[in-house]
């Protein structure tokens, strides 16, 4: 063993790869990740391979295997520091055959894939959610329909959004006026609100400003943008609290192309501690009340 500790094997096998990203962040792979790899590659390669003589396959093998143990450490790191760490791809370019390949984690495909809606829609909400210290879009749709004025839940909707849902009819009801909505809405109409992913349980307040609008736009049939996300907790006076996992939820917006995110204003210190591609990319605006809220959200003529 004190005889392979001092063979240097990965001099001359270093020439024929190259380490890269393959998600093309800003950032790229620190140069902690590639002292890790090459660590891990080179006790690899002396304990299997200790003469030195290793083939292209060989050598693709062993990367993956030293790129997976890096990546896994990297995506914890970027759940607990999120602004620090960004989500990269590690993977390897084999030279000279110029081929790329990367590890399979098979907790990959549980990230979440997004297609917005192709133009703004009444009663149609983007909302930002977070479970287990990762942000995702849901999607809300919001439905009045002539009835006897019962609010149905739709879509495995758990007790504390339920009362978001509650707190939003009764704010719309307070203020009917204010959004020229009539005052027997509640009477006269049936509101069912929709969380799109029927399967998974969502619980939480910070669907509250997203209910809120989605339950104005369905009553006045004004279209809500297709392009702005929303997240805050809001109360009966229409006031907007601030919510948990910000920035998991901004990173998640980013990713699927929302160009801008309203959430409390108390939420906007740490949204701004965030990397700065990410904030050039998407508009973030503070808000304090649901009167704020639908002045940014609804489409206006």
């Amino acid at each position: 063993m004190h005889e392979l500790r001092r063979l240097d094997l990965l001099s001359q096998i270093r020439p024929r790869f190259q380490l890269i990203d393959l998600a093309r962040t800003p950032t790229g792979i620190s140069g902690r990740d590639q002292r890790a790899v090459m660590k891990t590659l080179s006790g690899l390669i002396k304990i299997m391979y200790p003469h030195g003589q290793v083939t292209d396959d060989e050598l693709e093998e062993l990367l993956l295997l030293s790129c997976e143990l890096r990546q896994r450490v990297r995506n914890q790191l970027h759940l607990m520091a999120p602004g620090e760490y960004d989500r990269i791809k590690l993977g390897v370019r084999l030279l000279p055959s110029g081929k790329e390949a990367a590890p399979e984690l098979p907790e990959a495909d549980r990230v979440q894939r997004i297609t917005l809606p192709p133009q703004a829609s009444v009663g149609e909400v983007i909302g930002l959610a977070a479970y287990e210290d990762q942000g995702f879009i849901l999607f809300f749709e919001m439905q009045a329909t002539k009835g006897s004025g019962r609010i149905v839940p739709l879509g495995s909707i758990q007790k504390v959004m339920r009362e978001s849902i509650e707190a939003a009819a009764q704010y719309i009801k307070a203020k009917h006026d204010k959004f020229g909505i009539t005052a027997e809405w509640r009477e006269n109409f049936d509101v069912a609100v929709l969380a799109t992913f029927m399967g998974i349980p969502k619980e939480g307040p910070s669907a509250g400003i997203t209910i809120v609008t989605g339950i104005v736009s369905a009553l006045k049939g004004i279209p809500v943008r297709n392009d702005v996300a929303l997240t805050g907790e809001i109360t009966i006076m229409g006031k907007v609290l601030p919510v948990g996992a910000i920035q998991q939820k901004i990173r998640a917006a980013f990713e699927a192309g929302v160009k801008e995110v309203i959430l409390p204003a108390d939420n906007l210190k740490e949204a701004q501690a965030l990397p700065a591609y990410i904030l050039d990319a998407i508009r973030i605006t503070p808000v304090r009340s649901i009167e704020e809220v639908l002045n940014v959200a609804l489409v206006t003529q």
